[in-house]
């Protein structure tokens, strides 16, 4: 009903980080960035302080249409928890009637995958240096009992530093403490790790697979 709807909304909003009320007025935007797994990002200015960032909308019609509320609450609680210097970070999120708001780090490096689309492949050096920061942010995330299951060059961005930033948690699970906590069949087709694909259960290693799967593609 409506008001267990509300209740599950108003789990995913997080209190703004300044004592300002922010809201979609607060922001202006400037262009799409792209469309995720749940909806569209656009590169948005804050009108007060001028800083960029990137606004990801997610339709509240389209979330409980499609029963995605799971992925939605995965995506702000893992943002939430984390402060990696490797993971981007979640700002603000607030909603109105009929959506949802991310409020995130803009990287203008774009993704890993546009990279490798113009240059084919990297260098050992620089494959290296992106796989190391990538390594850090998944100990962090497996710290906190946390799987990322969605690792590939689209969801690793580069920030104005050039360094490497895990983004889309959307399929991300949480609690998971030993090799068999996780059940659910997820993931984009071309990097699913074996157990993923024997539907056996799975737990941390699966990112390490995908770890190695992004290895192999920067460098092939």
């Amino acid at each position: 009903n409506d008001t267990n709807d509300d209740n599950l909304y108003n789990q995913i909003i997080l209190n703004s980080i300044e004592e300002e009320r922010v809201t979609p007025t607060s922001f202006v935007c400037l262009a799409m960035l792209g469309r995720g797994s749940f909806g569209e990002v656009y590169l948005v200015q804050k009108m007060n302080s001028k800083t960029l960032y990137a606004m990801k909308v997610l339709s509240k019609d389209r979330i409980m249409g499609q029963n995605l509320m799971k992925y939605a609450m995965a995506e702000r609680n893992v943002l939430s928890l984390t402060n990696h210097p490797f993971i981007v970070k979640l700002n603000f999120a607030f909603q109105t009637n009929h959506k949802l708001f991310l409020i995130l780090d803009y990287c203008p490096g774009g993704d890993l995958s546009k990279h490798l689309q113009f240059e084919k492949r990297f260098t050992e050096d620089r494959a290296r240096f992106y796989l190391c920061e990538v390594l850090l942010a998944l100990e962090d995330l497996h710290r906190r009992d946390i799987i990322f299951r969605d690792l590939k060059p689209d969801n690793v961005v580069l920030d104005e530093e050039g360094h490497a930033k895990l983004t889309d948690f959307g399929l991300s699970k949480e609690g998971v403490y030993d090799s068999q906590c996780a059940k659910s069949f997820c993931g984009s087709i071309a990097y699913l790790a074996p157990e993923m694909l024997k539907k056996q259960g799975h737990g941390k290693a699966v990112d390490w697979y995908l770890l190695g799967v992004l290895f192999y593609e920067m460098l092939v």
